[in-house]
């Protein structure tokens, strides 16, 4: 992706301290998470992985369309981990600290890979996709949502008014989520983009957000220290003229849906 030199140890500290405040503000994550699951159309499930598990808001809701399989919880951070025991105790569930470029999980083990918000932060998307097709059964399906080059571009143009500097996560092309499927053995059955606009009352409730969620600029290339009062007051003013008819300011997530099946 083009997140070419991003630090994985910085994504799990970074989303680590967001644990506890990440389910209050992650509505976006919540619609999108269930939205996946709409589109899952499997019978027979005993495994399943859901693979950058995050807080575990998807673990319930895989229960209830599954409730005989064995769900468990992977991620990155073991401090969302352990969040995510804390709430979601029950079961056959099951956490696991691991990263999606290296699964710790038997081959052909699994029916069912879920990951909503999570393979954009892969480094090497090829890798992941073979991973994941590695652990799943013949047969087994790999439902995921993620995020996409257009993302969050409001913000982008703000900034670059104000300097040259990379200020927002920067994310793989439609194409190059394409490509990386090349030669791996999966049948496609949805491969689409959605724009989804969330509506923000001010320009601090979205920076805010992304700093609870963990998601703001965790990038290799993010500047260092701290941002002049003059220049923060300019990229307030460049993304307050983008406020519309209606007096919300708008930030556009490009949403890549996926599922597809093992052959």
């Amino acid at each position: 992706m083009t997140i070419d030199s991003i630090e994985k140890s910085q994504i799990a500290r970074s989303f680590g301290r967001a644990a506890a405040s990440y389910d209050s503000v992650a509505h976006f994550q919540r619609w999108t998470a269930d939205r996946l699951l709409s589109k899952i159309s499997l019978n027979d499930c005993r495994r399943m992985i859901d693979l950058g598990c995050g807080t575990g808001y998807s673990s319930d809701k895989l229960k209830e369309r599954f409730s005989s399989a064995e769900y468990m919880g992977v991620d990155l951070s073991v401090d969302m981990l352990t969040y995510a025991r804390s709430q979601h105790a029950a079961d056959g569930q099951f956490w696991l600290a691991g990263d999606a470029e290296n699964l710790p999980i038997a081959s052909s083990s699994h029916d069912l890979v879920f990951s909503s918000l999570a393979i954009q932060w892969c480094a090497d998307l090829p890798k992941m996709f073979a991973e994941v097709q590695r652990i799943l059964k013949p047969g087994g399906m790999f439902a995921f949502s993620t995020l996409i080059d257009g993302s969050l571009f409001e913000l982008k143009e703000a900034w670059h008014e104000v300097d040259e500097l990379q200020h927002v996560n920067e994310f793989g092309s439609f194409q190059e989520h394409k490509r990386a499927l090349d030669n791996i053995a999966f049948d496609v059955r949805t491969f689409s983009q959605e724009a989804k606009v969330l509506r923000y009352s001010s320009v601090r409730e979205l920076t805010r957000e992304l700093k609870m969620l963990g998601a703001h600029n965790i990038t290799a290339h993010r500047p260092t220290g701290m941002t002049g009062k003059a220049k923060l007051r300019d990229f307030v003013s460049a993304y307050e003229a983008k406020r519309v008819e209606g007096g919300y300011l708008p930030a556009t997530y490009q949403v890549l849906w996926g599922v597809l099946v093992k052959t």
